[in-house]
């Protein structure tokens, strides 16, 4: 009897037990459910908001595109109107006159009266004409509007009754030396446009001025004072270690101290006829010659076999140099 209610106790312990296990597996089944309920709509929402984001960023990217697209395009329509611009030619006597009614039409129709060609003129004083010259420069698409206004000047300004005097020339002459080249402060005071007297100083500041062919003495000059300058500017820019742009030569001192060309002139010649053709052809720079020269010169070498050309100028390869180098022991034989 004893045995039996031991095994009886043992039985409904191990039920009980058992009944245990099973409520905490259920409770914890119950418990993963929920979690993973919770958990999959987190994720849901994570994805949907993902996709959100993905959308405006996509919707962003497309009107981003669209907007370069755009941009582009507009820049390719203004680089085609630049190129059909009529740029560095005279203007013609047509030309002046669709000017001269274009102006006076603008006048005439913003009703701006006696005062109105003042205005337009000076259209930085007058806010309210401030853009009249794209409307102006409407009648000559083909030419810059900025073309058209300094033409506008030239025409409603100069005095053609009235010739310059020697007087003239030579207050033009004491103005330059005392304040240099503030044309508009002289115009001022002499009643015509800053241009004319710009022109006038070009013209009398070379009283010796040549034209037509070149004297050999005249060469002769222009080679040296040239090569002068590039001299003190290698050396200079050998102490300030700064590149040069090409050349750099100063062409209005040369001019002025050739004293017989202007300055367009005197550096046409030199590119042209006396310089290497390596120039001409954007391989070389005069002032290579005086860098090639020092970078010799430096070197302890006994003859050009020694030399090693690739390391001589950092900007030039070794080719280029003895190239160079060729040429102007030829020359110079």
């Amino acid at each position: 009897m004893g045995r039996d209610k031991v095994a009886k106790g043992r039985k409904k312990h191990e039920k009980e037990e058992i009944a245990k296990r099973k409520s905490v597996e259920e409770g914890n089944r119950k418990k993963q459910k929920k979690k993973g309920k919770r958990t999959r709509r987190v994720v849901m929402l994570r994805e949907r908001r993902v996709l959100q984001m993905e959308k405006r960023l996509f919707k962003l990217l497309i009107s981003l595109k669209i907007l370069n697209l755009k941009e582009n395009l507009r820049d390719v329509g203004e680089e085609h109107q630049e190129e059909e611009l009529v740029r560095g030619k005279r203007f013609s006597p047509e030309e002046d006159e669709m000017v001269k009614e274009s102006v006076l039409h603008y006048i005439k129709s913003q009703g701006l009266g006696e005062e109105g060609l003042d205005m337009v003129l000076h259209c930085k004083s007058h806010p309210e004409v401030r853009n009249c010259w794209k409307k102006i420069g409407a009648a000559l698409p083909w030419r810059p509007y900025q073309a058209i206004y300094y033409r506008a000047h030239m025409l409603f300004e100069r005095d053609d009754k009235r010739k310059w005097t020697p007087e003239e020339y030579e207050l033009v002459r004491r103005f330059h030396e005392k304040h240099g080249s503030d044309w508009r402060m002289l115009a001022d005071a002499l009643g015509k446009h800053r241009f004319h007297v710009k022109d006038t100083w070009r013209r009398i500041k070379l009283p010796n001025r040549n034209k037509g062919q070149w004297s050999q003495e005249e060469y002769q000059n222009l080679f040296d004072l040239v090569n002068m300058d590039l001299r003190m500017k290698a050396f200079q820019e050998k102490k300030s270690k700064h590149g040069m742009l090409r050349d750099n030569i100063c062409w209005e001192a040369i001019s002025e101290k050739l004293s017989t060309r202007i300055t367009s002139s005197c550096c046409l010649k030199w590119y042209n006829q006396l310089s290497s053709p390596m120039v001409a052809e954007g391989e070389w720079e005069d002032a290579d010659d005086y860098r090639l020269l020092i970078a010799l010169f430096s070197l302890d070498a006994c003859c050009m076999e020694d030399v090693d050309w690739d390391y001589l100028l950092e900007h030039r390869s070794g080719d280029l140099c003895r190239k160079r180098w060729n040429q102007m022991v030829r020359t110079h034989r």
